[in-house]
């Protein structure tokens, strides 16, 4: 059996027209708000690229060597970081707000039991040059609206606020009497991530919080929910950073509430997320049944600088494969071309008159496929049944205007002259 590497796929012809299908759908969607489309390399110099990359995407980003410069190259595992560098280069230039949108496929090394794939497919679209949360907001809705344009109502879009819990822990530090340790910050984090009150409290006594302002920080693992949180979030935050981080929550927030989205929104102010370009709004949306987010995105306000312009920026990506594992589980499958197809047969002297009939029915945006040697008619059906084609047209062999046209369906027969069924 001949195989390929895991976490690939190939896609045969109705998978293909499938991604095909939600790719330009969603596209689409982009350019109605005013998106354009860009396209980046699929692998670049590392020593460019990684300037825009975690440790952990450098960790699992395939890498080779480019046979003519010697150089180190790695196959993208992000796309954002290249559109941050176009931005940063030849687009600096350009007036802003740039609205931008890509599609392609990205690749990271994951382990054999993560159960991810290691080529993944995304859409996805920036928005450069504005700082309001007018963008951030802008962004999350587009989101939204990609997925109910191919029919996903039931999500969830779960937003956190990267300075909430960077200003809690910065107030952690400034209430201690011991410089925080690398190790004791990193245990912080990732208890309040976990939620973990049990391990929290294990921690602030450790490091020696006072005992009024454990009592509010152990509160943070509860701040997971409706718009109700970020009441309960301003009385906790007992500092500037954390403060403004809200007041940025609730202006997006109301602004999303404008675009419909209310009864969609989750906040989760005890999360930091694992890609460090995030500087303030990040999200993740989710659709039941389904243990990974089917996109994610929010701001990063530094990551365009770090290839030598300063631009704030915010965007997101979806991932295809996610999106398409929810529309199965609907129960659904797009018809992924509803035009009508005809399926053209004649005899040999009736070739000129099948190859001009076929172009015309294209011409008035009908799908037609040449009979190239199918034996007999029950042949000829059984190809139209598995191809998806509506109607066969058989050229009468003694007249070449008059056709005869069966119902793939029904097997009905009926006749016809050639100018009224192209007029």
């Amino acid at each position: 059996m001949i195989k390929i590497p895991r976490g690939t796929a190939t896609h045969l012809p109705e998978g293909a027209s499938l991604r095909r299908y939600t790719q330009e759908v969603i596209l689409s969607t982009f350019f109605d708000w005013g998106y354009k489309e860009v396209v980046t390399p699929v692998f670049e110099y590392l020593d460019v690229l990684s300037a825009g990359l975690t440790s952990g995407l450098l960790e699992k980003s395939y890498k080779f060597i480019d046979r003519e410069s010697g150089k180190i190259m790695l196959l993208r595992p992000d796309i954002t970081p290249q559109v941050a560098r176009m931005v940063a280069g030849i687009l600096s230039i350009e007036p802003k707000p740039l609205r931008l949108c890509y599609y392609g496929n990205i690749f990271r090394y994951e382990e054999a039991h993560a159960g991810r794939e290691q080529e993944i497919f995304q859409v996805g679209c920036e928005l450069a040059g504005s700082p309001s949360p007018e963008a951030d907001a802008e962004i999350i809705a587009l989101a939204s609206e990609t997925l109910k344009k191919i029919r996903i109502e039931d999500f969830k879009i779960v937003i956190g606020q990267v300075n909430y819990l960077y200003g809690i822990i910065s107030f952690i530090k400034d209430a201690v009497d011991q410089p925080l340790s690398q190790e004791n910050e990193y245990a912080l984090k990732e208890a309040f991530t976990k939620k973990d009150s049990g391990e929290l409290e294990i921690l602030l006594n450790k490091i020696g919080v006072a005992t009024d302002s454990k009592k509010n920080i152990l509160k943070l693992p509860e701040l997971f929910g409706g718009e109700e949180i970020l009441d309960k979030a301003v009385k906790i935050s007992a500092n500037k950073v954390s403060y403004e981080a809200i007041m940025n929550l609730q202006e997006i927030y109301s602004t999303l509430c404008l675009y419909g989205l209310k009864d969609n929104i989750i906040f989760d102010l005890c999360d930091i997320r694992e890609i460090d370009y995030y500087t303030g709004i990040f999200f993740e949306i989710f659709s039941p049944g389904i243990p990974f987010p089917i996109g994610r995105g929010g701001r990063y306000d530094n990551l365009i600088g770090r290839f030598g312009y300063d631009c704030p920026s915010t965007g997101f990506a979806i991932d295809i494969e996610s999106i398409i594992t929810v529309r199965e589980k609907q129960g659904e499958r797009e018809h992924i071309n509803d035009k009508p197809a005809y399926l053209i047969s004649g005899g040999e002297k009736e070739k000129k008159e099948i190859i001009q009939l076929a172009r015309d029915l294209r011409d008035k945006g009908y799908r037609s496929i040449l009979d190239t040697g199918l034996k007999d008619l029950h042949s000829i059906t059984d190809y139209a049944k598995n191809n998806n084609i509506n109607k066969i047209i058989l050229i009468d062999a003694n007249n070449s205007k008059q056709l005869s046209i069966i119902d793939v369906d029904t097997m009905k027969k009926t006749s016809i002259n050639k100018d009224k069924l192209i007029s």
